[in-house]
């Protein structure tokens, strides 16, 4: 496991925690999501070995939402993101561009790898098999309102002092579940910024907010890749 890209990140979470940083790490969270992808689906079967992609029907979509782990992507997935994207393949359904969807639960998929995801997505009967993962990171800083203010305890809850800058990065890839084939790869971003009092801001409110807009961005761009597999079919 390549380890370089989170301790840069953690490092750069350090340093923002004291002095602001305009730089976002854009390029080390979409190395950390990159390098687990490869981990889930780095070792592949033969394309030979695989049943063939059915030409009739629309075909039906597994929905599969890799776990985060607070530490590193400084989320994790809630009820409501995985409401989201099923309302947004409810859509797909009734546009006519898949049959159905369901989500491979975790309890359903053994060591978090490709073979038993595969496995759990031809019991569900899964066609396409979309893989979604997210990654945040926060500059958190202090103004000069912070800095004239905060020896008081009303100035930490009351002095707009302190920036919480949020930044959420979701990338997805979208697979061909019975010739193991990747179809199509997006990624969005979302950012969310405030200025409060260090008492009051909440870091996380943040993250929720810039997760939701990349979200909703990358539900537009992959329903366009639906679309373009299904008249390609």
């Amino acid at each position: 496991m390549t380890l370089h890209p989170y301790i840069l990140l953690a490092l750069f979470l350090f340093s923002t925690g004291c002095a602001s940083n305009p730089t976002k790490p854009i390029d080390l969270l979409q190395q950390i999501l990159k390098d687990e992808e490869a981990q889930l689906t780095g070792a592949l079967l033969s394309e030979q070995t695989a049943a063939p992609f059915p030409k009739q029907g629309s075909p039906k979509l597994g929905l599969y939402i890799m776990p985060t782990g607070f530490l590193h992507h400084k989320f994790e997935w809630t009820d409501a993101d995985r409401e989201t994207l099923q309302a947004w393949a409810n859509g797909l359904q009734r546009e006519g561009l898949i049959s159905g969807s369901s989500f491979l639960h975790l309890a359903s998929v053994k060591g978090n790898q490709w073979a038993q995801l595969r496995e759990s997505a031809m019991r569900y009967g899964t066609d396409l098999l979309l893989i979604v993962n997210g990654a945040a990171a926060v500059d958190r800083y202090n103004n000069y309102k912070g800095t004239l203010l905060y020896w008081t305890i009303v100035g930490a809850y009351y002095a707009d002092g302190t920036h919480s800058d949020a930044l959420c990065l979701v990338r997805s890839s979208l697979w061909d579940a019975r010739r193991e084939t990747k179809l199509a790869e997006e990624e969005a971003q979302g950012t969310s910024k405030v200025v409060g009092p260090s008492g009051r801001t909440e870091d996380q409110n943040q993250v929720t907010e810039a997760r939701r807009q990349a979200l909703t961005q990358l539900m537009k761009k992959l329903r366009d890749d639906v679309a373009r597999i299904s008249r390609e079919r």
